[in-house]
């Protein structure tokens, strides 16, 4: 009896455990089946290495699909992604980059890219791509390594310039110079320096000269002046005598001309016509 209850015992337990899991199989199985998917298509220029099927696909960091295919096509690498359409919203805005772990270098679709003047994107459309900032960096790190070297070499022959002007050569003749513009300066402290001197205190005595005259010149300018106004009336009258008696003068000697006999007779005889007689 004790067997019996034993082994009947242990049968129920089995299938009360194997009846479990195959509810909770079921269950599982039914979620997934129930749950919807959309795929959406991206074509990537650049290494999707590290990138499996399975990979996670993230929209603004959070989880809404895996990738579900891969393949190369024309130079490009397309992916597929399966994603709920029940956790995000994707649109014809929304972009897809690569995220790569640098430890790992496990890779995830990262999706972003969401506004109100956004379109829902259709099942089976393209997703934009946006290059990796690091994969961009990797592409322009030989060039900036080129540059680098191109700069690190100018500098060096800077510095080998610089050594040859700093050399033992170059300061001795740099000390001579600074010597010879000490001797220069102090030549010229002793001899240009009193003769600049007297000249600036022969310009300061000229300009008080100069000050102490403008009076004296003022008057002069004021005297000749009124004097000018006393002489311009007798002037003027003197003018005046002076033309009457050029007239006088031209009338005579036009009479004399005409009738040169007036003098001896004291007969002002009327002047003949031209060509006519008296």
């Amino acid at each position: 009896m004790d067997r019996r209850s034993r082994r009947f015992r242990l049968g129920l337990y089995v299938l009360g455990t194997g009846g479990l899991f195959v509810g909770l199989l079921g269950f599982i199985l039914q979620k997934s089946l129930r749950r919807e998917s959309a795929a959406y298509f991206i074509l990537f220029q650049e290494n999707v290495k590290g990138m499996v099927v399975g990979s996670r696909v993230n929209f603004q960091g959070v989880p809404i699909g895996v990738v579900k295919d891969m393949r190369f096509q024309d130079g490009k690498t397309m992916v597929e992604l399966s994603v709920d359409p029940s956790r995000a919203s994707i649109q014809d805005i929304t972009c897809a980059r690569m995220d790569r772990l640098l430890v790992t270098g496990q890779v995830t679709v990262e999706l972003e890219g969401y506004g109100p003047e956004g379109k829902p994107l259709q099942p089976g459309a393209f997703i934009q791509p946006k290059e990796d900032p690091l994969h961009a960096l990797t592409g322009s790190l030989p060039e900036v390594v080129d540059r680098a070297a191109k700069v690190l070499d100018r500098i060096d022959r800077v510095l080998q310039g610089a050594e040859q002007v700093l050399g033992a050569d170059n300061q001795a003749h740099v000390t001579a110079l600074l010597a010879n513009c000490e001797r220069l300066t102090a030549q010229l402290a002793d001899e240009v320096a009193p003769a600049a001197v007297a000249t600036l205190r022969q310009a300061q005595a000229s300009a008080r000269d100069l000050g102490a005259l403008s009076p004296e010149v003022a008057a002069l300018l004021r005297e000749t002046t009124a004097l000018a106004a006393g002489l311009r009336g007798p002037a003027q009258a003197a003018l005046a005598n002076f033309r009457t008696a050029l007239e006088d003068v031209r009338g005579l000697a036009r009479q004399l001309k005409l009738a040169p006999d007036s003098l001896l007779f004291g007969v002002r005889q009327p002047a003949a016509p031209i060509g006519g007689e008296r």
